[in-house]
C-alpha cells in the first residue's frame, strides 16, 4: 500500500502538464503568428539586400541638385504674364465681378478692400486692356452690374486709403461705357469729404458737372463747404447760387456763405444774404447779423455798419445782442473815436442790454487809443458798479495808459490791479505788464519821488516772482540807490 506523500509526488507531472496546456491554448495562437512574422522579415531583407548593385567604397555618390520646392518661390514668379496668359471666356469671370461687390457686403474691412482692388486689376482690368474685353460682356452672366461693381471699388479704394484710384476708376467706368448715375457721385464726394479728401471731391464733381447730371441741393451745400475748405472761395459763392437756385437755403447754407464772403472782405455780399434770408422769411438771427457785422468792421465801413446795428435794433423782437454792439464799439475803437464808442455803451443800456467785460475793455481800449485815459480809468468804475471785475485785458489797457502821462495815484492803482488779477495773468503777461510800470514809475516825479515809486514797484515784482528785464535792472540799480529799506520793507524783508 502507497503512502500518501508517494501519491503526492507521482501527482506533480500531471499537474504540470495541465498548466503547460492551458498556457499553449492562451498564447499558443498568437506565438505562432509573431515567429511567422519575424521569419518573414528576414526573409524579405535578405531578399533586398542581394538584389541591390554594391557601390565600390572608394566613390563618392555624386549629388542630384535639388530644385526650389514650388512652394517656395516668390508670388511674383508663380504669376502668368497677361500676354502669355490663356483667354478666359466671360462667363468664367462673371464670378470675379459677383466676388468683388459681395465681399465687402459681407465684410467690410481694410484687409477686403485691398483685395477686391488687387482682384480687379489683375483679373479684370489687365484684359479690359490687352484682351479688349468689355465689362458688360462680363455683367451678362454676373449676378450684380457693372455699376455696382465700381461703387464698390470706388469704396473700397477709399477705405484703403488709396484715394488716388477714385478718378481713376471713373476713367475706367468711362472707357468700358459704364453709366455714372448721381447717386453713384453724390456717394463717393460724401466719402471723400469723411477722409477729408476736399480737393478730390471737387474733382469728382467736376466729372458729374461733365456728364451732364446737376447736384441735388443737399450737395450743393456740402459743396459749399468743400470750396470753402480748400479756400476755393469764388467756387463756394457759385454753389450757393446753384443752391438758391435749386430751393431756399438752410440757415447752416447762409452762415457758410456768410462766413465766405467774410474772408472775401465783402460787406456788400454780406448785407446782400440778409436781405435774402428775410426776402425768403428764413429769419436772420444774431449770429448771421454778427458775421456780418464783423466783415463790415473789418472793411472799415462804419457808418453802413451802425446803420445795420440800428435796424436791427428796431426789429421786434430785437436781433441785435450784446456781441453785435460790442462788434460796433471794436470798429469805433480802431477809428480811435471814444465818443462813438461811449454812445454805444449809453445805447445798450436804453434798449436793455447789459454792457458785458468786453463792451468796457473795448470802450477803455478807445478811451486809451483816443488819448483820454481819464475816461478809461472812469469806464473801470463803471465796471465794478455793474457788477463785473476786472481782468487781465482791464489791466493791459490800463498800464498801456500810463504811456501818455502817467501820475503817481495812477501807478499805484495799477498796482492794486496787478494785485486783484495775478491769478488771471500767465508768465508772458505778468512780466511785461510789471516791467512797464517799473519804467513809468521811475520816471514820475524826477530824483526823489520817482526812485520811491520805483521801489514799491520792485518790491512788489519780487513778492509775485516776476523776473525784471535787463534794461530795467539797469534801470533799478542806476535810479535806487539810496531806497534800498523802502524796497526791503515793501517785500516785507
Amino acid at each position: 500500500m502507497s503512502s500518501p506523500a508517494s501519491l503526492e509526488m507521482s501527482g506533480l507531472p500531471s499537474m504540470a502538464a495541465g498548466v503547460l496546456a492551458d498556457i499553449w491554448r492562451a498564447i499558443g495562437t498568437e506565438l505562432v503568428i509573431f515567429t511567422a512574422t519575424f521569419v518573414a522579415a528576414l526573409a524579405l531583407r535578405r531578399f533586398t539586400e542581394i538584389s541591390q548593385p554594391k557601390r565600390p567604397a572608394n566613390k563618392e555618390v555624386p549629388k542630384v541638385p535639388v530644385l526650389p520646392s514650388p512652394q517656395r518661390r516668390p508670388a511674383v514668379e508663380r504669376r502668368v504674364p497677361p500676354a502669355a496668359a490663356a483667354t478666359v471666356s466671360p462667363q468664367s469671370l462673371a464670378g470675379v465681378l459677383d466676388h468683388i461687390v459681395d465681399s465687402m457686403r459681407d465684410q467690410v474691412s481694410l484687409r477686403v478692400a485691398g483685395r477686391a482692388i488687387l482682384q480687379y486689376n489683375e483679373e479684370l482690368r489687365v484684359r479690359f486692356k490687352s484682351e479688349g474685353l468689355r465689362i458688360q460682356e462680363v455683367a451678362r452672366y454676373s449676378q450684380r452690374s457693372a455699376l455696382d461693381m465700381y461703387a464698390t471699388l470706388v469704396h473700397c479704394a477709399i477705405r484703403a486709403g488709396r484715394h488716388h484710384l477714385v478718378e481713376a476708376l471713373i476713367d475706367d467706368m468711362a472707357e468700358q461705357g459704364v453709366q455714372r448715375t448721381l447717386n453713384f457721385y453724390e456717394s463717393a464726394m460724401k466719402q471723400l469729404a469723411g477722409q477729408r479728401q476736399f480737393h478730390l471731391a471737387l474733382a469728382v464733381y467736376d466729372r458729374l458737372a461733365s456728364d451732364g447730371l446737376k447736384p441735388s441741393a443737399v450737395t450743393c451745400s456740402c459743396l459749399i463747404g468743400f470750396a470753402t475748405e480748400v479756400g476755393e472761395l469764388e467756387r463756394a459763392v457759385e454753389f450757393f447760387q446753384m443752391l438758391s437756385e435749386l430751393t431756399t437755403p438752410t440757415i447752416r447754407a447762409y452762415m457758410s456763405v456768410l462766413r465766405v464772403h467774410a474772408r472775401r472782405q465783402d460787406f456788400a455780399a454780406s448785407v446782400a444774404i440778409l436781405r435774402d434770408m428775410e426776402r425768403r422769411k428764413v429769419g436772420m438771427d444774431s449770429l448771421a447779423l454778427n458775421v456780418a457785422l464783423a466783415t463790415g468792421v473789418a472793411t472799415d465801413q462804419l457808418d453802413a455798419v451802425e446803420q445795420l446795428v440800428a435796424e436791427a435794433s428796431s426789429k421786434q423782437p430785437p436781433v441785435c445782442d450784446v456781441v453785435s454792439f460790442n462788434t460796433l464799439i471794436k470798429g469805433f475803437a480802431h477809428r480811435c473815436n471814444f465818443d462813438s464808442a461811449a454812445r454805444v455803451i449809453a445805447q445798450m443800456r436804453r434798449l436793455g442790454v447789459s454792457p458785458n467785460a468786453i463792451s468796457f475793455n473795448t470802450a477803455m481800449d478807445a478811451a486809451v487809443r483816443s488819448g483820454r485815459g481819464a475816461e478809461a480809468w472812469r469806464l473801470l468804475g463803471e465796471l465794478r458798479e455793474s457788477g463785473l471785475q476786472p481782468d487781465k485785458f482791464t489791466c493791459s489797457i490800463l498800464v498801456k495808459s500810463l504811456a501818455k502821462g502817467a501820475t503817481e495815484p495812477q501807478v499805484l492803482r495799477i498796482l492794486a490791479l496787478l494785485r486783484e488779477v495775478d491769478h488771471l495773468c500767465d508768465n508772458m503777461l505778468k512780466p511785461s505788464l510789471y516791467n512797464t510800470v517799473f519804467e513809468v514809475a521811475v520816471g514820475i516825479g524826477g530824483a526823489t519821488s520817482g526812485p520811491a515809486l520805483g521801489a514799491k514797484v520792485f518790491g512788489q515784482m519780487r513778492h509775485f516772482k516776476v523776473q525784471p528785464t535787463p534794461s530795467a535792472q539797469r534801470l533799478m540799480v542806476k535810479s535806487l540807490p539810496g531806497v534800498s529799506a523802502e524796497a526791503s520793507s515793501a517785500t516785507g524783508g
